[in-house]
Protein backbone atom coordinates (compact mmCIF):
# COMPACT_ATOMS: atom_id res chain seq x y z
CA UNK A 1 0.00 0.00 0.00
CA UNK A 2 1.51 3.31 -1.09
CA UNK A 3 0.83 5.94 1.54
CA UNK A 4 3.85 8.13 0.81
CA UNK A 5 3.32 11.57 -0.69
CA UNK A 6 3.43 11.71 -4.45
CA UNK A 7 6.35 13.58 -5.96
CA UNK A 8 4.15 16.11 -7.74
CA UNK A 9 0.46 16.83 -8.08
CA UNK A 10 -1.13 14.62 -10.76
CA UNK A 11 -3.93 15.63 -12.99
CA UNK A 12 -6.19 13.91 -15.47
CA UNK A 13 -8.25 15.53 -18.17
CA UNK A 14 -11.90 14.48 -18.17
CA UNK A 15 -13.88 16.41 -20.78
CA UNK A 16 -13.87 20.04 -19.69
CA UNK A 17 -12.62 19.32 -16.18
CA UNK A 18 -9.23 18.60 -14.65
CA UNK A 19 -8.83 16.41 -11.58
CA UNK A 20 -5.78 16.95 -9.41
CA UNK A 21 -4.61 14.77 -6.51
CA UNK A 22 -2.12 16.23 -4.10
CA UNK A 23 -0.80 16.44 -0.58
CA UNK A 24 -1.24 19.77 1.19
CA UNK A 25 2.51 20.44 1.37
CA UNK A 26 2.99 19.71 -2.36
CA UNK A 27 0.30 22.02 -3.67
CA UNK A 28 -0.67 24.78 -1.24
CA UNK A 29 -2.61 26.72 -3.90
CA UNK A 30 -4.69 23.65 -4.77
CA UNK A 31 -5.27 23.01 -1.07
CA UNK A 32 -6.41 26.60 -0.60
CA UNK A 33 -8.88 26.24 -3.48
CA UNK A 34 -10.20 22.96 -2.06
CA UNK A 35 -10.66 24.59 1.35
CA UNK A 36 -12.47 27.50 -0.25
CA UNK A 37 -14.92 25.15 -1.94
CA UNK A 38 -15.36 23.10 1.24
CA UNK A 39 -16.04 26.27 3.23
CA UNK A 40 -18.57 27.45 0.64
CA UNK A 41 -20.44 24.13 0.70
CA UNK A 42 -20.13 22.82 4.25
CA UNK A 43 -19.92 26.04 6.27
CA UNK A 44 -21.89 28.58 4.21
CA UNK A 45 -24.46 26.28 2.57
CA UNK A 46 -24.91 23.56 5.20
CA UNK A 47 -24.16 25.47 8.40
CA UNK A 48 -21.24 23.32 9.62
CA UNK A 49 -19.30 25.29 12.27
CA UNK A 50 -16.12 26.69 10.65
CA UNK A 51 -13.93 25.16 13.37
CA UNK A 52 -15.19 21.69 12.38
CA UNK A 53 -14.38 21.97 8.68
CA UNK A 54 -10.58 22.00 8.75
CA UNK A 55 -9.04 19.43 11.07
CA UNK A 56 -5.83 17.82 12.25
CA UNK A 57 -5.86 15.28 9.38
CA UNK A 58 -5.36 17.75 6.51
CA UNK A 59 -1.61 17.06 6.22
CA UNK A 60 -2.13 13.27 6.27
CA UNK A 61 -4.77 13.24 3.54
CA UNK A 62 -4.52 12.89 -0.19
CA UNK A 63 -6.77 15.64 -1.52
CA UNK A 64 -8.71 15.82 -4.79
CA UNK A 65 -9.67 19.00 -6.59
CA UNK A 66 -11.71 19.12 -9.78
CA UNK A 67 -11.37 22.33 -11.77
CA UNK A 68 -13.19 23.71 -14.78
CA UNK A 69 -10.40 23.43 -17.37
CA UNK A 70 -11.32 26.62 -19.18
CA UNK A 71 -11.75 28.91 -16.15
CA UNK A 72 -9.69 27.22 -13.42
CA UNK A 73 -12.68 27.50 -11.07
CA UNK A 74 -12.91 24.68 -8.47
CA UNK A 75 -16.06 22.59 -8.97
CA UNK A 76 -15.60 19.54 -6.71
CA UNK A 77 -13.31 18.28 -3.98
CA UNK A 78 -12.71 15.36 -1.62
CA UNK A 79 -10.00 13.78 0.46
CA UNK A 80 -8.83 10.33 1.56
CA UNK A 81 -6.81 9.12 4.50
CA UNK A 82 -5.72 5.78 5.87
CA UNK A 83 -8.02 4.88 8.75
CA UNK A 84 -7.27 2.21 11.33
CA UNK A 85 -10.33 0.38 12.64
CA UNK A 86 -9.77 -1.38 15.94
CA UNK A 87 -7.26 -4.20 15.61
CA UNK A 88 -7.71 -4.62 11.87
CA UNK A 89 -4.36 -5.47 10.29
CA UNK A 90 -4.67 -3.21 7.23
CA UNK A 91 -6.08 0.29 7.32
CA UNK A 92 -9.11 1.14 5.23
CA UNK A 93 -9.35 4.18 2.99
CA UNK A 94 -11.62 6.76 4.57
CA UNK A 95 -13.16 9.13 2.04
CA UNK A 96 -14.15 12.49 3.44
CA UNK A 97 -15.21 16.05 2.59
CA UNK A 98 -16.65 15.09 -0.80
CA UNK A 99 -18.47 18.07 -2.23
CA UNK A 100 -19.64 19.53 -5.55
CA UNK A 101 -20.38 23.19 -6.25
CA UNK A 102 -24.10 23.76 -5.68
CA UNK A 103 -24.61 25.32 -9.13
CA UNK A 104 -23.06 22.33 -10.91
CA UNK A 105 -24.81 19.45 -9.17
CA UNK A 106 -26.63 17.04 -11.44
CA UNK A 107 -23.86 17.13 -14.09
CA UNK A 108 -22.23 13.90 -12.84
CA UNK A 109 -19.14 15.71 -11.52
CA UNK A 110 -19.47 13.92 -8.19
CA UNK A 111 -19.54 10.59 -10.02
CA UNK A 112 -16.37 11.47 -11.93
CA UNK A 113 -14.66 12.49 -8.72
CA UNK A 114 -15.73 9.31 -6.90
CA UNK A 115 -14.58 7.08 -9.79
CA UNK A 116 -11.18 8.77 -9.67
CA UNK A 117 -10.93 8.44 -5.89
CA UNK A 118 -11.96 4.77 -5.93
CA UNK A 119 -9.56 3.95 -8.77
CA UNK A 120 -6.74 5.53 -6.79
CA UNK A 121 -7.43 3.66 -3.56
CA UNK A 122 -7.72 0.37 -5.46
CA UNK A 123 -4.33 1.05 -7.07
CA UNK A 124 -2.91 1.83 -3.64
CA UNK A 125 -3.95 -1.65 -2.46
CA UNK A 126 -6.72 -0.84 -0.01
CA UNK A 127 -9.20 -3.66 0.55
CA UNK A 128 -12.03 -1.50 1.89
CA UNK A 129 -13.26 2.07 1.81
CA UNK A 130 -15.51 3.78 4.32
CA UNK A 131 -17.20 7.15 4.48
CA UNK A 132 -19.70 8.94 6.65
CA UNK A 133 -22.54 9.93 4.32
CA UNK A 134 -25.13 12.58 4.95
CA UNK A 135 -28.55 10.90 4.89
CA UNK A 136 -29.86 12.76 1.80
CA UNK A 137 -27.00 11.42 -0.36
CA UNK A 138 -26.94 7.76 0.71
CA UNK A 139 -28.22 6.76 -2.74
CA UNK A 140 -25.34 8.53 -4.43
CA UNK A 141 -22.82 6.34 -2.60
CA UNK A 142 -24.90 3.18 -2.98
CA UNK A 143 -24.46 3.41 -6.76
CA UNK A 144 -20.74 2.74 -6.20
CA UNK A 145 -21.45 -0.27 -3.99
CA UNK A 146 -21.23 1.37 -0.57
CA UNK A 147 -23.56 -0.15 2.03
CA UNK A 148 -24.83 1.67 5.12
CA UNK A 149 -23.98 0.04 8.44
CA UNK A 150 -24.86 0.76 12.04
CA UNK A 151 -27.18 3.41 13.33
CA UNK A 152 -27.76 6.94 12.12
CA UNK A 153 -25.55 9.46 13.94
CA UNK A 154 -25.17 13.22 14.04
CA UNK A 155 -22.02 14.94 12.81
CA UNK A 156 -21.88 18.76 12.88
CA UNK A 157 -25.65 18.76 13.37
CA UNK A 158 -26.30 16.72 10.20
CA UNK A 159 -27.60 13.10 10.22
CA UNK A 160 -25.12 10.57 8.76
CA UNK A 161 -24.58 6.84 8.29
CA UNK A 162 -21.24 5.07 8.11
CA UNK A 163 -20.98 3.34 4.73
CA UNK A 164 -18.54 0.65 3.62
CA UNK A 165 -17.32 -0.68 0.29
CA UNK A 166 -15.35 -3.92 0.03
CA UNK A 167 -12.95 -3.45 -2.88
CA UNK A 168 -12.30 -6.28 -5.29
Amino acid sequence: MNTSPESAPRQEEQSAFTIRHFRRAEAPEDFSQAMGLRTEIFVDEQGVPPECEQDEYEDDCLHWLMLDSSTGVPVATGRMRAYQEGCQIRPVAKLERIAVNKNLRGRKLGERLMRDMLAHIRTDGYEQAILDAQVPVLGFYEQFGFVAEGDEFMDAGIPHYRMRLVLE
